[in-house]
């Protein structure tokens, strides 16, 4: 609050025409501080030292002759910031405005200023006065001559209304001002309310979605498990009979078409396993930038003349911790959807940009998370998405695409990949006129060399060495027998971990290596069967075979295929090159023994 203006005003100013009422008010208003000094002395013997009367309150009065100079003197007031607080108008003051005008122009710029119009006669009826002036609180009528008593009391009254009520506005700009910072913290709170209740329903949608993912997973793995099983029986018994020379044409055609068609079931299952996120991966240290140049002429022969291809590289490598043959795969799904949205040609735009995330973006995707992530952005000028399909874009089998154009599963195991490699997508679409999507891997910094270790290729599959296969499917047991007896192994069957167990304990000394499915019925899995064993003889050798893939089974010992895993669907040919290499492995390699967890 303004200090200043709630103290008592005692600014007065007087405008009249005539010097003689300047005179008259200035006795009245502004009587010698003290009064008489001599009097006072006489007043207190004569009264018997009785106290004079208080002093009268002195008022400061400025003159104006005229209405023009009268404004004037208003509006200095106001720039020297000490306003008065009242007027004492006269009406006529030729040859300039009168009293009315005047009183109009200093209410113009000093609202707040008591007005007392001073007259001897009528110059202008009250009707008139207020038809100019309008009614007003401010405005008081004082008839002339006029009584030395009521010039005080209106002196004393007005500057003490005027104070009140700059007192008053200030305190009600004070409240407004209060209202207005509760109102504006108010507001903030409800604008983070919705912003907090806005990222819980995308992180409980996250989650929902997490969750229905992660349960198809788990359906899908176990379909890919199954299949698998049937499909390396079917790839056995027909790679066995291609080996055979006698079959007739017609025969050896269709083992030829059937050797075709497992190899695209096989592929059908390896998308499964790809969604679900239980593909076992390959990685090493690459450069996005090499991987989207390296599959130039064959997104070129996919997307076809009408499509233009644009590659925006990013200025410096982009080197990530991932598996090629996967993010060949996430491009090569998201460039024939982006295709298949424009059949009236169009242009495509992939680049790659390193970005940094932030808060403000974490917080906007559940998923994203801090950090350096290259981004690769895949733009088509198609369709867009019907807004209907964007919820579902990822879902497992969820197509827009006529029956037989499309499995449903290429932007499910674009997710699977990406989210393997610890990424994530994003989608922005404008119906109409195209659809980006965005996958983000985090950056790497580590060193190039990180693949897996290659092993020369065996010349001589068979041995004689004993094995102990255990596998509970019969068929897949049977073939992969066969397969074993026929290149001169030994070899001894088991469907459980508890039969494997009995054979051991009777034939240990003659055992060399352990061949084992991972998931069996009972309590002991392959795993635990093989830690068991090892445990008793730290020179056995294991090879673990499964549908599934190794991470969905969550192991922590070292696993590579063509040495220690077989995964399924496999060939006879994998089956007796992975037996031998694992045999014939001398390197100073620690034994593979199983956790105490079982799986």
């Amino acid at each position: 609050m303004n200090h200043c203006l709630t103290q008592a005003n005692r600014r007065i100013l007087v405008v009249d025409d005539n010097p003689a009422i300047h005179s008259d008010f200035k006795k009245i208003l502004c009587p010698a501080l003290g009064g008489n000094p001599g009097l006072n002395a006489a007043e207190a013997e004569i009264f018997g030292g009785r106290q004079a009367a208080p002093s009268r309150t002195v008022f400061q009065v400025d003159s104006a002759f005229q209405g023009q100079e009268g404004f004037a003197l208003v509006q200095q007031s106001i720039a020297a910031h000490q306003p008065y607080a009242m007027v004492f108008m006269d009406v006529r003051m030729p040859p300039g405005w009168d009293g009315i005008e005047t009183t109009t122009h200093i209410w113009g710029i000093a609202p707040d200023t008591q007005v007392v119009i001073c007259t001897a006669y009528s110059d202008y009826s009250w009707d008139e006065m207020i038809t100019r002036l309008g009614i007003s609180d401010r405005l008081v009528i004082l008839k002339k001559p006029f009584d030395n008593v009521e010039v005080v009391q209106l002196a004393h009254a007005l500057t003490e209304k005027w104070r009140l009520g700059q007192e008053a506005r200030l305190k009600l700009e004070e409240m407004e001002a209060m209202v207005a910072a509760r109102t504006r913290e108010l507001q903030a709170a409800n604008e983070q309310l919705k912003i907090e209740m806005a990222e819980r329903a995308r992180t409980e949608e996250a989650l929902r979605q997490s969750q229905k993912m992660e349960a198809l997973g788990r359906l899908a793995g176990g379909i890919a498990h199954d299949f698998n099983n049937l499909l390396t029986v079917i790839r056995g018994y027909v790679d066995s009979l291609l080996a055979e020379n006698h079959q007739p044409p017609d025969t050896l055609e269709a083992l030829q078409e059937i050797d075709q068609a497992t190899d695209r079931a096989a592929k059908l299952t390896s998308q499964i396993l790809m969604f679900s996120r239980k593909k076992r991966l390959q990685p090493q240290v690459l450069d996005l930038n090499d991987v989207i140049a390296g599959l130039g002429k064959l997104l070129r022969r996919v997307l076809g003349e009408n499509i233009a291809l644009q590659f925006q590289a990013n200025a410096r490598p982009l080197p990530v911790y991932a598996d090629p043959v996967m993010m060949e795969q996430v491009l090569l799904n998201l460039v024939t959807n982006a295709r298949d949205a424009m059949p009236q040609g169009g242009r495509l735009t992939i680049d790659a940009r390193e970005v940094e995330i932030g808060e403000a973006q974490a917080r906007s995707n559940p998923q994203s998370r801090l950090g350096s992530f290259a981004c690769i952005r895949v733009t088509d000028t198609g369709n867009g998405i019907a807004p209907a399909a964007l919820p579902h874009l990822f879902d497992p089998f969820f197509t827009t695409k006529e029956p037989g154009k499309g499995t449903g599963l290429g932007l499910a195991s674009v997710q699977g990949i990406v989210e393997q490699h610890g990424g994530w997508i994003e989608v922005e679409n404008e119906p109409g006129r195209g659809a980006r999507f965005s996958f983000f891997i985090p950056v790497s910094t580590a060193k190039p060399g990180l693949t897996a270790e290659a092993w020369p290729k065996v010349t001589t599959p068979g041995g004689t060495e004993t094995i102990l296969l255990v596998e509970d499917e019969p068929v897949v047991h049977r073939l992969a027998h066969k397969i074993l007896q026929r290149l001169g192994y030994q070899v001894f069957d088991a469907s459980t971990g508890q039969e494997a167990l009995s054979i051991w304990n009777e034939h240990a000394a003659k055992i060399d290596l352990l061949l084992t499915d991972m998931v069996m019925p009972g309590d002991l899995s392959g795993r635990k069967l093989a830690q068991t064993l090892q445990a008793q003889n730290n020179r056995l050798k294991v090879i673990y075979t499964t549908g599934y893939s190794a991470e969905a089974l969550n192991l922590e010992c070292p696993l590579e295929e063509g040495l220690n895993f077989i995964p399924k669907p496999y060939t006879p040919e994998n089956l007796v090159h992975t037996v031998r290499r694992c045999l014939d492995e001398t390197s100073a390699r620690p034994p593979t023994v199983a956790s105490t967890a079982d799986i």
